[in-house]
């Protein structure tokens, strides 16, 4: 999961078990056990820690960051079961020790126990823990659970509320990586500027960069092939096509705007020409697909094209279409609530309730009132 396990800072370790030694009545016996486990944490030898903080805990046991060590130790080692009743050991000293129910929220993820997570990181969450961590963890389960665009939503939390958190980076990278095949330019770039968070593990970096080289590869290999284009000539057809409909001939207008846009299939200008022109004639239909094809087509569409495009497929009763123009935008513009409440109409037409309420809910959050106050009433029905 990540963030990754929370590792004990040394100093508020030191402190918590000076509280033990006078709880427990303690010699020095008890001490050399937590001083050689605490040292072999720090070396990585998690063996001799366990180890070493099991003969802790037969002299005393009224010490929760001893059993937080211990958990974090068998984690380390891949013991889950030994970890998890480490956990339970110091949650029964301390129920409200926010960092042992964060390691408890990790190992049950580890476990695949998704529910147990969820009330560990909730109580973690009540007592005080980051809600940069609590979001980002909270995603992790969401993904686990197949549960994709809600996890986009907590990782969207994660950075508005703090956006130079690493783990959200990564996170949505990859996310849109494996679950979102249109967006990978767009996990291009979470992934780079992850890269460019301090301080980050090597290793880490390292698999940013081997994400980073694959996919430059898939998009190289499935750019388009490169089309003709003539902008003077396309330039040429608009000119023509304005005074055309200036003198009201509409027929020969609408040929011009076609040839503009046959000229130049990449000139957002002429398609969107072509689209101003059928709304002037009434055709919201044509100009509706004007704007699908033209987001379609064309690369790096802005985000008024793409919530346009988004817009004509959800009244074509297209859902599939409008959620791709709709996703592409939220990853473009995540601040953007237009995008949340298309991608809420989106999944509702898909029959897909609890991610229509997910959005609608963010939606609610960002949007002015009244608008925002409707979209509440409408989240809480679904």
């Amino acid at each position: 999961m990540n963030p990754r396990v929370p590792a004990p800072p040394r100093e508020i370790l030191l402190g918590c078990l000076a509280a033990a030694f006078l709880l427990a009545g303690c010699g020095s016996s008890y001490r050399d056990h937590i001083q050689k486990g605490q040292k072999a944490l720090e070396e990585g030898q998690y063996r001799a820690a366990a180890a070493a903080f099991e003969k802790a805990g037969r002299r005393a046991t009224l010490d929760p960051v001893l059993y937080y060590n211990l958990a974090f130790a068998h984690l380390a080692l891949g013991e889950k079961t030994p970890a998890m009743a480490a956990v339970e050991k110091g949650l029964e000293i301390e129920p409200a020790n926010t960092r042992l129910h964060q390691l408890k929220a990790v190992v049950a993820y580890g476990n695949g126990d998704w529910p147990a997570a969820r009330e560990a990181l909730g109580a973690a969450a009540a007592g005080g823990a980051p809600e940069t961590y609590v979001l980002n963890a909270r995603a992790a389960i969401e993904r686990m659970e197949k549960n994709y665009d809600q996890a986009r939503l907590l990782l969207h939390a994660a950075m508005r509320l703090d956006a130079a958190y690493p783990p959200a980076y990564y996170n949505l990278a990859s996310l849109y990586l494996d679950h979102y095949v249109k967006l990978l330019p767009q996990a291009y770039d979470l992934f780079e500027m992850f890269t460019r968070q301090s301080p980050l593990p090597e290793a880490k970096v390292q698999v940013a960069a081997d994400y980073l080289a694959r996919i430059s590869k898939i998009l190289e290999r499935e750019a388009p092939p490169a089309q003709p284009r003539n902008t003077s000539l396309s330039a040429q057809r608009m000119a023509e096509a304005a005074r055309f409909a200036a003198a009201r001939n509409w027929a020969s207008a609408r040929g011009a705007h076609i040839d503009a846009v046959n000229a130049d299939p990449l000139s957002l200008d002429a398609r969107l020409a072509l689209a101003a022109f059928y709304v002037s004639r009434g055709d919201s239909a044509a100009a509706g697909t004007v704007y699908i094809e033209a987001a379609a087509k064309i690369p790096n569409a802005t985000t008024d094209l793409l919530y346009k495009a988004a817009e004509a497929a959800i009244a074509q009763r297209r859902p599939d279409v409008a959620a791709e123009f709709a996703s592409r935008g939220l990853a473009r513009a995540p601040g953007n609530y237009r995008f949340h409440y298309q991608m809420a109409v989106v999944r509702a037409q898909q029959n897909r309730p609890g991610d229509a309420r997910a959005y609608a809910e963010y939606c609610a959050r960002l949007a002015p009132e009244p608008f925002a106050g409707q979209v509440a009433a409408w989240a809480a029905s679904l």
